[in-house]
């Protein structure tokens, strides 16, 4: 380190007794003042420069809706209190939310340690001291002194390193912001998603155990049938079989609902002992319709990528910062006080004191520390560069994927329905068929495994088009307006 010192020191016989004390205070705060002065932002670049996107003009697979957005309730549409009830108790106890909030003052904190080197610092002393010296022949000698003082000091880096810190440190107030709004928009999906799981699992459920009971009558009249002779025991050992293979998928599917019943309660922030759901199926839900918004306007009501790109400015500042650190500082400090062995003449003007230092300090060798702090700054920023992209490509790409959703499980969902009612029809022919003796047990047999098949289909593909409705709204940003808090002012925290 090169340094260059220019100090003053003088023990203070001025200023005029009238203006003594308030005189040396200015002495000493007007060179800290005009230091403040000089520091502004960085005169280093590189100047931030948004990166340019490649937007598409439309969506790939639908443009239902255009224009339109979520609105921020988007699951009130469902018409479901008890989804509204749920996303009310997740805002409010949904821990990772909370993790989120408490991120957004970590970042306010950081902002105001380094806010904190834009100002001077102060301080003040004070002490009293008592001696005694035994000088013969006069006798015990006793000294008595006091002394008062005040000392203040600035520091700062001539091409803004500090200033570009603290803008850094503000900047990322606003990504963390950003985040919270991500980590909201997926609690909501995720909160939506499972309620809706849950209740497909229960009506699989439902459909298992109907199916089970059906098959249960056949195997007793089956059983029947073989008491007088008119059926054989193959017969009745297939339907054995079906029987057990139905009961065994059942466990499976309730395991599967207690589990999602867990996860939905660790969404609440609650205990799974005790919670319970009251809807039983997805009867009554009202769906929402299909919008997609604009490909143009996405970028700004997506929070991830307002995450990403708040990243990438704060990565900005800190090459600046880096950049910076590597030229000279100016050190500027002052102290003064007064000192006397009386203590009623302790603020006389000719008991005070002054001195001011100034110095500029500039890195000669550091070992490569400072070229490697900047090098890695910029390999930062890189780096963010990248996951900005990956957020515009990957918010474009769930945009299409959910529209192309909607659309292909909504006609999944129509042929599974209609392939439920031939299901059943064929299902009941073959019964009467089978008792009037023109078919053999196997055909019955396959038809009722059709009918389960075809029921348990229908419900799956129901859920898959309620979950990619859920996912339009959240890769469409979930209806948020893009805005949160404006950032604090440079050091003003």
């Amino acid at each position: 380190m090169l340094a260059l010192n220019f100090l003053v020191h003088t023990r203070a016989q001025f200023p005029p007794p009238s203006d003594g004390v308030s005189a040396v205070m200015r002495r000493l705060l007007v060179p800290i003042a005009l230091a403040g002065a000089l520091t502004g932002c960085s005169i280093l670049g590189p100047d931030y420069q948004p990166e340019q996107v490649d937007v598409p003009e439309r969506w790939q697979w639908s443009n239902q809706g255009v224009g339109v957005w979520p609105d921020p309730v988007w699951w009130q549409v469902f018409r479901s209190p008890e989804l509204d009830r749920l996303m009310a108790s997740a805002a409010e106890g949904n821990r990772d939310l909370k993790a989120a909030v408490a991120r957004i003052a970590q970042a306010e904190a950081q902002a105001k340690i380094a806010g904190a080197a834009l100002y001077p610092t102060f301080g003040a002393d004070g002490s009293g001291t008592r001696s005694s010296q035994n000088r013969a022949p006069l006798g015990r000698t006793v000294t008595k002194t006091y002394a008062l003082g005040l000392n203040a000091g600035y520091q700062f880096n001539l091409f803004g390193a500090e200033y570009s810190s603290a803008k850094a440190a503000v900047t990322r107030i606003e990504a963390s912001r950003y985040d919270r709004e991500t980590v909201a928009l997926t609690i909501n999906t995720n909160v939506a998603q499972t309620y809706f799981q849950i209740l497909t699992l229960r009506e699989r459920v439902r459909i298992a155990n109907s199916s089970l009971a059906t098959s249960s009558r056949l195997l007793g009249l089956l059983e029947e049938q073989r008491r007088i002779g008119t059926t054989s025991d193959l017969e009745v050992a297939q339907q054995r079989a079906d029987v057990a293979t139905q009961r065994a998928a059942i466990p499976a599917l309730v395991q599967a609902e207690r589990e999602s019943l867990a996860a939905l309660a660790l969404l609440l922030g609650r205990n799974p002992q005790g919670f319970e759901l009251q809807a039983r199926n997805l009867e009554g839900f009202t769906l929402p319709k299909v919008i997609s918004g604009m490909p143009s306007d996405l970028l700004l009501r997506r929070p991830d990528i307002r995450t990403a790109e708040a990243n990438l400015r704060a990565a900005n500042l800190d090459i600046q910062s880096a950049r910076a650190a590597r030229f000279p500082n100016i050190s500027l400090t002052a102290s003064g006080g007064t000192a006397s062995a009386v203590l009623g003449s302790l603020f006389s003007p000719a008991s005070m004191l002054y001195t001011i230092a100034a110095s500029l300090t500039a890195p000669i060798f550091q070992g490569g520390a400072l070229e490697g702090q900047e090098k890695l700054s910029k390999a930062r920023y890189e780096e963010l560069i990248e996951t900005y992209r990956t957020a515009i490509l990957s918010s474009f790409r769930d945009v299409d994927n959910a529209l192309s959703g909607v659309d292909q499980f909504r006609q999944q969902y129509a042929f599974n329905l209609q392939a439920r009612t031939e299901a059943r029809e064929a299902y009941r022919l073959a019964e009467l068929r089978y008792r009037a003796g023109t078919i053999d047990f196997l055909t019955v047999l396959d038809t009722q495994r059709a009918v389960l098949q075809a029921e348990d289909a229908l419900a799956q593909s129901q859920l898959a088009h309620i979950n990619a409705l859920v996912s339009l709204y959240q890769a469409l940003g979930g209806g948020w307006g893009g805005t949160v808090q404006p950032n604090p002012p440079i050091g003003k925290l």
